[in-house]
Order: C-alpha cells, then structure tokens, then sequence
C-alpha cells in the first residue's frame, strides 16, 4: 500500500513540473545594450581614418590644410635623406573645439606617422591618440577614446585599410573594449581638400566588451557607409553576436543622418539610439 502511495506521488509531481514547464514562457531577446556600446566606438574611432586621409593631402608628400576653427597641424620629420618617417600632430587643445565638419566637440591629441609619402601606394600610417576625449552635440559628458594603435594601410588609388588594436572607449560610469579589422573604399569627395564632401563605406568585422564585460563580435554584411559631416552612421547593415545571446542585424538606415538604427532579433525589430 506504501509503495502504491509512493509511486504515487512521484507521478503526480512529475506530472506538476512538466505542466508548469509548458506553461512557462520563455522570455524574449531584447538586449540593445551591445548594439549603442559597438556604436559609440565604432563611429569615432572609424572616422579617424578618413581625417587622416583628408588632411594628408595626397600631393608632393604630406602637407596640412588649415582652416579656422579646426585643430593645428604640425609635422616633425625624421632626420633622413627623404624626410620619412614624418609624424603630423593634430591638436585640439586641452579645452576642446566644436569640429565644424561633424558637431562634435573634441579636445586631445592625435599622432599620425607616415612611412612615407601618402600618395605613395603602400604606405602605411601608424596612429595614436593622446589624452583624446570626444563629446556629440548632444551629450552631457565627454567620452575618452584611447588605443594601443590604430594602423592604416593605402593599398591603392581609393582603398584603405584600418586596423584599430586595443581601443579602449571610455565614460565617467562604464569602459567599453573595441577592435577591428576594415577595409574602407573612398566613395565621394576625392582629389580635393574639402573634409566634408568626403564619404567612405566599408567591410570587415570587429569584436568589442560592453559596458556589462560582455564580449561580442561584429561582422559587415551590407557596406556601412560613413560621411565626414556626419556624427552618426547613415547606412549599413552589420551582424552583432553577444556573448549567450542569438545573433542579431543592424540596420543604420537609407542614408538619412542622425543618431537612429534598428535592431533584428528572433525576427523582432528594436529602435535603438546609437550615441
């Protein structure tokens, strides 16, 4: 009679546990978090490549374009027989400039040393940043943008190649890791010496630590496209896997900028704000 009890009530409470299990909902993906930290390194530390390429003018060597309003440029060259390496220092001061190309407000230094001349093929750049902050027309804070390197390579007439290594993005509460490995092709504003005119799309993949210490990597699928005068990226779909989590697509947008993008994920789209 005892065994009949027992077996019993093993039935009954097997049969609780797989009713309540069938009932429980499993709780949907909605992490966004990973998309805006990726969006807060990528577009800066992206766009270092194209003010690099914009204020090395590719005639006779490496000069500066000055304007006022934008930081100094100055060189120190190597005591060689060609000059190279040459090293140009762009200077936003300690205070910060309101950058006149994009909105942004930024303070610090950035080091470019050139291998050689830039309208060489082959040469490559070796970038650095000093005590380098950024803040977006619409931010309260500053956020410090710093790396072990950031390389870039000119294979050819339009086409660059940008290695970020160990970039470090960070605020007052959080620190955000980023990295990657892109090829970017100059779209729009060649042959002049005009910042603002000038656009570039570019592929490859990244790999990032949120806020969280969440790590997640990125892979380009549709050509992301960054225009100099724009704060934000405009265009572009990316693929970004967190660390647990399914892989989600971002999408940037048709072209329009602001600060705006959506998120994919398990067939579900978020609107999410990039930075």
């Amino acid at each position: 009679m005892k065994r009949i009890l027992y077996s019993t009530v093993l039935f009954v409470s097997a049969l609780t546990a797989l009713t309540f299990n069938s009932c429980k909902k499993e709780e949907p993906d909605t992490e966004t978090q990973s998309a805006t930290d990726n969006s807060i390194c990528e577009g800066e530390f992206t766009g270092r490549m194209g003010v690099i390429n914009s204020f090395a003018i590719k005639e006779q060597g490496v000069k500066s374009m000055r304007t006022p309003g934008q930081p100094t440029i100055s060189f120190i060259a190597a005591d060689t027989l060609d000059g190279f390496p040459i090293t140009m220092y762009i200077d936003y001061g300690t205070v910060g400039i309101v950058d006149p190309v994009d909105g942004k407000t930024r303070k610090g230094q950035v080091t470019a040393k050139f291998s050689n001349s830039w309208d060489t093929l082959g040469t490559t750049v070796t970038v650095k940043l000093i005590n380098y902050y950024v803040k977006t027309a619409t931010g309260a804070n500053f956020v410090q943008y710093a790396c072990d390197s950031i390389m870039i390579g000119h294979p050819s007439a339009y086409s660059f190649t940008n290695s970020v290594i160990g970039g470090k993005c960070i605020a007052a509460s959080w620190n955000l890791e980023w990295a990657c490995n892109r090829t970017l092709t100059q779209t729009a504003g060649m042959g002049d010496t005009v910042l603002t005119n000038d656009i570039y799309q570019y592929t490859g993949n990244a790999q990032g630590k949120t806020r969280e210490g969440k790590n997640y990597t990125v892979n380009v699928t549709v050509p992301v496209i960054k225009a100099m005068d724009c704060a934000w990226i405009k265009q572009g779909r990316i693929d970004l896997t967190p660390e647990g989590k399914a892989t989600r697509t971002v999408d940037y947008g048709s072209g329009v900028c602001d600060d705006q993008a959506t998120l994919t994920i398990n067939g579900n789209t978020f609107a999410f704000t990039m930075n």
